[in-house]
């Protein structure tokens, strides 16, 4: 890279959106693991504690599509920074509003709000910012830094929340204003010169098939040949519909899915599944474990603050520390992609780490579990990701959206059963007991999905052309229009090859070819001398 690249390394989009990645992860970790501190320090029960997170992720789940959409169709950069506001107005609750559990939930629901406007619209961008063929290194150096920002917000979040208090949101609230002022502003030039020749390509094509329809303007039966003229009707009305449908579809060649493209439509789906079954149980310890790490007494004593927060900090941290270690090895390869294997021993060891979470009080076992799993939550999330940039060219954002709705619902609906369960039983072990019946439901899904899909998709595969066949186009042939009272010159009118009915066996071909139509007017032009 030249001297120069690098100091204009910071104006570009692409940076702005990892340090504004690793700026907001940073924030929403840390407000997701002081809330909970909070809400437990106010008395709150586990169910409470549970309602508190899928309440936020429930509204991060619900806006997420739309606003990918929308973002689609307008300007993008508005609409996150929308995201960011909202999440600002959040913060200011807990911090002026004190000892209340509904300032919390308030404060919840308008960060889920404006977390649905910011994931799908920034990944959306990411994507569609990303040069052909490197959209898994973008996506995936991307992922590295919003990581980043998610294991120290966790870290730093049990650390300063002891020292700070309430106040530590200040430091939220800082990083939150700064990605309001460095976010890009509008695409860069090489990208809106791409999106504008493609558009133009686009319209040029529907042009030319516009064109080749109107080229149809008789009507034909098992026999003979309906003149326009002679009949005197309407030209709209003797469209042959048929015919017309069938050049429509005609032209419409599909070809058969290959190599990634065709595994992308079954792996999709496993990729959504194994990202729901990871962030959802994840984000159920993230709300829960500081229930039970508490009746262990699992604690870290470091730099004064409560041993408690901080060992769950520590284990935090440790996750999701792997999870950008895990996400850095897949931006510099793309091996990974579309092997059933790897996800399978993700799911296995995220099952290895709940069982030893709910069985052992050792701090330094735990973390190093946690680390091991966290290498699991990367690929889970990555491949998610992946997937979903690589299903569809125009409507990324649109694809980003349902992958943050299917992880966003296991994030929603997991913590509240979980909490639901654990008040009910009055057992703070049920919710990893609840993350690894998920885990076991999820690889079952898993299989049968990825047969269903490949069965489906291979037999769709089948009814289309391979690369080497080519569709036969319909040649044309010049048809003469007869004269009539009012006109001395006729139209041309051009037909399909394949439409001029052959004669029977003894009759007489009575179809003008193009020899006796330059007769005809050879004689015409005599007459006329």
């Amino acid at each position: 890279m030249k001297v120069i690249d690098i100091l204009l390394l910071p104006t570009s989009n692409f940076f702005r959106y990892c340090l504004t990645g690793f700026l907001y992860n940073y924030s929403v970790f840390f407000y997701n693991i002081v809330i909970p501190f909070l809400a437990d320090d106010y008395g709150g029960s586990s169910l409470e504690l549970a309602a508190m997170i899928s309440i936020g992720t429930g509204c991060v789940s619900f806006f997420s599509p739309f606003s990918g959409k929308i973002a689609d169709k307008t300007n993008p950069f508005i609409i996150m920074r929308l995201g960011i506001l909202a999440f600002i107005i959040a913060l200011f609750f807990p911090l002026f509003i004190k000892n209340k559990m509904w300032a919390l939930y308030v404060s919840m629901i308008i960060y889920g709000i404006g977390g649905g406007f910011f994931w799908a619209v920034i990944v959306g961008s990411v994507g569609k910012e990303a040069p052909k063929g490197q959209e898994n290194r973008r996506s995936a150096i991307f992922s590295v830094s919003w990581s980043i920002g998610k294991a120290f917000g966790y870290l730093f979040g049990g650390l300063l929340k002891g020292i700070l208090g309430i106040k530590s949101f200040y430091i939220a609230l800082a990083c939150l204003i700064t990605i309001e002022i460095i976010y890009p502003i509008r695409l860069p030039k090489e990208v809106r010169e791409r999106l504008k020749s493609e558009k133009q390509e686009k319209e040029k094509k529907d042009n030319q098939h516009s064109t080749q329809l109107n080229d149809i303007h008789i009507e034909m039966n098992d026999s003979h040949i309906i003149d326009n003229s002679t009949t005197g009707r309407n030209e709209n009305e003797i469209i042959n519909k048929e015919e017309l449908n069938f050049k429509k579809k005609d032209e419409k060649v599909r070809y058969k899915w290959e190599g990634g493209e065709y595994k992308n439509k079954t792996y999709i789906y496993i990729g959504y599944i194994f990202n729901f079954a990871i962030k959802g149980t994840n984000w159920v310890i993230s709300s829960q474990y500081i229930k039970l790490v508490k009746d262990f007494d699992i604690k870290i004593n470091l730099f004064g603050a409560n041993p408690n927060e901080m060992f769950v900090g520590v284990f935090f941290f440790c996750l999701y520390l792997a999870q950008t270690t895990s996400l850095v090895l897949m931006a510099l390869t793309t091996q990974w992609t579309y092997r059933r294997s790897v996800i399978l021993l993700g799911f296995i060891v995220t099952v290895i780490l709940y069982l030893v979470m709910a069985l052992s009080n050792c701090n330094w076992l735990l973390c190093i579990l946690s680390y091991i799993a966290g290498l699991s939550s990367g690929f889970a999330n990555q491949t998610s990701v992946y997937y979903s940039l690589r299903a569809s060219t125009n409507n990324k954002g649109l694809f980003v959206g349902l992958s943050e709705i299917t992880s966003g619902s296991g994030m929603t609906i997991l913590p509240l059963v979980a909490g639901l369960l654990a008040k009910a039983y009055n057992d703070n072990h049920v919710p990893l007991y609840i993350n690894i019946c998920v885990i076991i439901m999820c690889i079952i899904v898993f299989d049968i999905i990825y047969r269903l899909m490949y069965f489906i998709n291979s037999r769709r595969n089948a009814k289309r052309l391979s690369r080497e066949e080519q569709p036969t186009p319909l040649s044309t042939v010049t048809q003469p229009q007869k004269p009539n009272n009012t006109s001395d010159e006729a139209d041309d009118i051009q037909i399909p090859v394949e439409m001029v009915p052959t004669p029977l066996v003894g009759e007489q071909d009575t179809s003008p070819s193009e020899t006796s139509r330059d007769d005809n007017q050879s004689l015409d032009s005599q007459e006329k001398e």
